[in-house]
């Protein structure tokens, strides 16, 4: 299969290291000209994406088979630029494809913001208040509404080699926290959002599906064990302070599950 992975961040790094051992044709791009050499081991060709040169996307587009949408916006970049503004350019590309072409967007459980319910699946209704949150859920929708065989992965929390949930806990330690604590949290580990991702286009998963582990501890459970693991000050949460419901719920994962994924880290401390 040719496939075209778009994002060498975090998890862009990691499946393209994981793809090396397998028997693809990998093309790649980035925003980055000063990072072309060290991305060449990793695929046959690397595309610089310049704005207002579509036609140089598209056209590398239509030599694959799947692309792998992994971007994440840059400091000085909106979601809308980098988000809905690339599903759009890439949609636009798609309008004349012939022959199939399957594509998979990494989305945000992040849609689910101020849910109603304790616990959500991909059939939970959305309409998260944030623009942020509308930007991804229309990002999404553009996706699905194109020319592909379209995966969405939501994902929850992510953490991995160097983003280990210890270091996050450093930042919160002895600090005061808004809220009691009591909101679930939902994550998953870098390894399971590779192997998710090729799950997916192995067995041409089509539609949205969350990509979470199985553990949802409470917040204040979660970084009060780890301060205690590595001997800091607890947090102090004040629930005076008041606190968005955003994140106080629980994202299933048993979709993904039934159509035959086996999650590596289950748990977080697996």
């Amino acid at each position: 299969m040719k496939i075209l992975v778009m994002g060498a961040g975090y998890v862009g790094m990691a499946l393209l290291t994981f793809l090396q051992d397998l028997d693809h044709e990998v093309y790649l791009t980035t925003t980055e000209e000063n990072r072309v050499e060290a991305l060449k081991p990793y695929g046959k060709g690397v595309l610089v994406l310049r704005s207002n040169h579509d036609q140089e996307l598209w056209d590398l587009m239509d030599l694959c088979d799947a692309m792998i949408v992994l971007i994440a916006p840059k400091n000085s970049q909106n979601y809308q630029t980098t988000y809905l503004n690339t599903a759009q350019r890439i949609s636009l590309g798609l309008t004349n494809r012939k022959r199939p072409f399957s594509l998979l967007y990494t989305s945000s459980t992040s849609v689910y913001e101020e849910a109603s319910s304790d616990l959500v699946t991909e059939d939970t209704s959305v309409n998260p208040p944030s623009e942020n949150g509308k930007i991804l859920l229309e990002t999404e929708r553009c996706y699905l509404n194109s020319k592909a065989s379209t995966c969405i992965l939501r994902l929850g929390g992510i953490y991995g080699p160097k983003r280990a949930l210890e270091e996050r806990a450093k930042r919160f330690s002895g600090k005061e926290m808004t809220g009691t604590g009591n909101e679930a949290t939902n994550h998953i580990h870098l390894e399971d959002i590779v192997r998710g991702i090729l799950f997916c286009l192995e067995y041409s998963l089509t539609g949205t599906y969350n990509l979470v582990n199985d553990d949802h501890p409470k917040r204040k459970k979660l970084y009060c064990d780890l301060c205690h693991l590595t001997n800091l000050p607890l947090p102090i949460w004040n629930p005076d302070i008041c606190i968005s419901t955003k994140g106080g719920y629980i994202v299933s994962n048993t979709k993904i599950k039934e159509a035959g994924f086996v999650f590596r880290h289950p748990r977080l401390f697996d």
